[in-house]
């Protein structure tokens, strides 16, 4: 042992000479491995190392204890950098299992950055993301990062830091980024990293599997070297954010995986319920079908089944019947009536079912927000019987569509079935319309007996009408009447025309019935000729006979979609009942042309003033006041017609004139 020299201690770190004596190394070498045990501070060290050098004089002494305070100084300073490295070790393992423990993916790599970011103490933190679609890489999440551009920046696989790791999989530093020449620089890249202020920079890579699927990087804006041990650390973390992502991700694709199964289970019992619902309804429409129900209750029953106002058009697309579910739905089927009226909705109608009659499903028609319409052809074989139109104001399920569609089915069904039933009556009741105006009638019981069921009684008054369409549009007009006259009105058609016989009393319903559909439907050119009230039966077979030859003389005339009284054409029918319309026309033409020439040149109404002359027996004060002309006016006119209708008075001619004049009046309208 060295001597023993003592030193007198007043306060800790202080003493004087005369205490040098008392310092004793056995003592300070025991008092070092207590500063050992306790965790002194680099201070406390350097307190004693002053001591020891200030005091012991002995060279060898004062050496030994020098060396034994470095030598506690260094395993103080080797402690405590194992305890940081414990701590941060322990900072990262917390870490890993707050990771795992987030579900979110944003909120996994923002985590993984601000841990990063606090571990190593560095300025920022940031995570790049390989994008495989474009091949190379971006800032998915930072933390401390101020510059835009360094937010922003994307990375190629072959450049900076980031390709470095991507090739190599493995942890790259460098202390001054823009000098380091371990890497390919970018000058992107090496703008947004001076934008940033970044020198140092450490970068570990996100490893799934042998796959990279970014780096997490920290960096600093000053010169900083990083350790082994914090490399080895921060590729820990990486590795363990690595598995914290996949884990999030798979996360998330479960959870995206069992929402879709949950909707599909969700999907499915819908459409099980719907299909429950369309078999219900269609067992509804079957039993009512089966009744013998009527159309307008089947078109009630579909408009309560799809909640919607169902409307029934025949082949020209026209409105025959409706059916409405309430009074929401009601307004909307009155919205879509109205705009039926229209070119352009009349036109989407038309295109939406053709288009039905192509594919066999139902169609969307074309129609003004906030109203939803469709379409559906009734089919017969190859044959167009109609449509079923449906308006509501919501939107239609596909489930409420193929109960529509089938409803159409059953519609076409019902209608065949109707057409059926009134083919019984409608030869029923054309024979008894061929008995009564046949030549050969039978006895006044037994036409009786045969009117009764349709509601006529022949000891009354009767009317007679007769009108003619094109053959190829008969069975239209005809189921275009039925559904609108009522009991006591036979019509059918007979040799061609369609002939109705009716109570005189009811003639006018009937006649209100053909103006509203035969006689303004552009589709036919309707010609209708009207008897006058009959007494008898008797007189129906000449009558009949004598409308027809009134139809052939509307027809030479040019006229269309009229019906005209018997009395206004009877002379004239049978005058030009074998006739085509060039012979009326070359009479008129031959007997009054100059006249109507006139007219048509000079705006003038000579041919007219004419014709009432002629029927006010050639009185010029009567004509004059039916004219509402003077006199004078009524002379000067007819002067014109002496120098264009040379010897027009001679009293053998005023038949001629009168017939050619009435002709006239009646082509250019029934109003004469």
């Amino acid at each position: 042992m060295p001597n023993t020299q003592e030193i007198m201690i007043d306060k800790p770190g202080k003493h004087t000479d005369t205490e040098t004596s008392s310092l004793d190394p056995g003592e300070l070498q025991s008092e070092l491995l207590t500063m050992l045990q306790r965790n002194a501070t680099t201070q406390d060290y350097n307190q004693m190392l002053v001591r020891v050098e200030s005091t012991i004089q002995d060279a060898s002494v004062r050496a030994l204890l020098v060396g034994s305070i470095r030598a506690a100084i260094a395993i103080s300073e080797e402690h405590a950098q194992q305890q940081r490295r414990e701590k941060n070790l322990l900072v990262v393992l917390e870490s890993a299992n707050d990771l795992t423990a987030i579900r979110d993916l944003e909120l996994v790599l923002g985590a993984i950055v601000r841990r990063a970011k606090q571990i190593f103490a560095s300025d920022i933190g940031y995570l790049t993301n390989f994008d495989r679609i474009q091949n190379d890489f971006y800032i998915r999440a930072t933390d401390g990062a101020i510059s835009e551009r360094f937010k922003n920046v994307r990375v190629p696989i072959d450049h900076g830091i980031c390709g470095y790791v991507l090739k190599h999989k493995t942890p790259y530093h460098c202390t001054d980024y823009q000098t380091d020449q371990g890497f390919v620089h970018d000058r992107g890249i090496d703008l947004a990293i001076r934008d940033e202020g970044v020198q140092s920079l450490l970068g570990a890579p996100l490893m799934v599997g042998n796959h990279c699927i970014g780096v997490l990087c920290i960096c600093d804006r000053h010169p900083r070297h990083h350790a082994p041990w914090e490399i080895a650390m921060l590729s820990t973390l990486a590795a363990q954010a690595a598995i914290a992502i996949e884990n999030a991700r798979l996360f998330q694709e479960a959870q995206v995986a069992l929402q879709r199964a949950s909707e599909a289970n969700a999907s499915l019992h819908r459409q099980a319920e719907e299909i429950e619902a369309a078999a219900e309804a269609q067992e509804q429409m079957t039993k009512l079908v089966a009744r013998g129900c009527t159309m307008p209750d089947f078109l009630s029953m579909v408009a309560s089944l799809i909640d919607g106002h169902v409307m029934l058009l025949d082949e020209a697309e026209q409105i025959v019947q409706q059916a409405h579910a309430h009074g929401a739905v009601m307004a909307a089927g009155r919205q879509l009536a109205d705009r039926l009226q229209h070119t352009k909705m009349q036109d989407a109608v038309h295109l939406a079912l053709s288009a039905c009659r192509k594919t066999g499903r139902s169609q969307a028609v074309e129609s003004d927000k906030g109203l939803h319409v469709r379409i559906a052809a009734l089919m017969g074989a190859d044959r167009l019987l109609g449509a079923m139109l449906i308006a509501s104001d919501q939107p239609m399920s596909p489930t409420r569509i193929r109960t529509f569609e089938r409803g159409a089915l059953v519609a076409g069904v019902v209608l065949l079935s109707q057409e059926r039933s009134e083919l019984v009556v409608s030869n029923e009741s054309a024979a008894t319309i061929r008995a009564l105006v046949s030549w050969q009638q039978e006895s006044i019981a037994a036409l009786q007996t045969r009117a009764k069921p349709f509601g006529i009684d022949l000891t009354r008054p009767l009317r007679l009408a007769v009108l003619r369409v094109e053959e190829r549009d008969i069975e239209y007009a005809l189921r275009r009447v039925r559904t609108e006259i009522a009991r006591g009105i036979l019509l059918e058609t007979v040799d061609g025309f369609i002939v109705a016989i009716c109570d005189a009393g009811q003639f006018a319903s009937l006649e209100r019935v053909l103006q509203g559909t035969l006689l303004t439907d552009e589709r036919l050119t309707t010609l209708g000729v009207a008897s006058d009230s009959l007494s008898n039966v008797e007189a129906l077979p000449s009558r009949f006979r004598s409308l027809k030859r009134g139809i052939n003389i509307l027809s030479a005339l040019g006229r269309s979609r009229e019906m005209a009284p018997e009395a206004t054409l009877s002379m004239y029918s049978l005058l030009f009942e074998q006739r085509q319309a060039e012979d009326v026309s070359g009479f008129i033409h031959a007997t009054i042309g100059k006249l109507v020439s006139h007219d048509e040149r000079r705006n003038t109404h000579l041919a007219d003033t004419l014709l009432i002359y002629l029927e006010h027996a050639q009185n010029a004060k009567s004509t004059a006041d039916a004219l509402q002309i003077h006199v004078n006016t009524l002379r000067q006119r007819l002067e014109i017609v002496d120098d264009l209708l040379t010897g027009w008075r001679r009293e053998g001619r005023f038949l001629e004139l009168h017939v050619a004049l009435r002709l006239h009046s009646l082509q250019r309208g029934l109003h004469g």
